[in-house]
C-alpha cells in the first residue's frame, strides 16, 4: 500500500508542476491571444489552476487516513485523475460543439 501511495503521490506532485507551468504560460497575453475559444482557454485555465489544489488535497487526505488506519480514504490519491478526465472530456465536447472538429482550439502560430 506504501508503494501505491508513493508513486501516485510522486505522480500527483509532477502533474501538478506541469499544471502549474502551463497555468502560468496561460496568463502571458500572447498565449492567450492564440486560443480561438474564450471558453475553452477558460477550461484550460480552471484544470489548469484547480488540479494542483485537486491533487494536494486528496493526496493529504488519503496519506492521513492511511496513518489513521482508515483505508477508505486510500483511494483518494486517485481523484485527481478523475478529474483530469472529467475535464477532459469537458474540453473535448465543448471543442467539438464549437466547430465541429476535435483539437482546434488553439491557432498554430502564422495562421490568421
Amino acid at each position: 500500500m506504501d508503494a501505491l501511495l508513493i508513486a501516485f503521490t510522486l505522480f500527483n506532485l509532477f502533474a501538478s508542476l506541469g499544471a502549474l507551468g502551463h497555468g502560468a504560460r496561460l496568463l502571458a497575453k500572447r498565449e492567450r491571444a492564440a486560443w480561438r475559444s474564450k471558453t475553452l482557454l477558460g477550461l484550460a485555465a480552471l484544470l489548469s489552476w484547480s488540479f494542483p489544489l485537486a491533487a494536494a488535497g486528496f493526496t493529504w487526505i488519503a496519506w492521513s487516513g492511511h496513518g489513521a488506519g482508515a483505508v477508505e480514504r486510500v483511494p483518494l490519491v486517485l481523484a485527481p485523475l478523475a478529474w483530469l478526465v472529467l475535464l477532459g472530456a469537458v474540453f473535448v465536447a465543448v471543442d467539438f460543439a464549437e466547430d465541429g472538429i476535435i483539437g482546434n482550439a488553439r491557432r498554430e502560430p502564422g495562421d490568421s
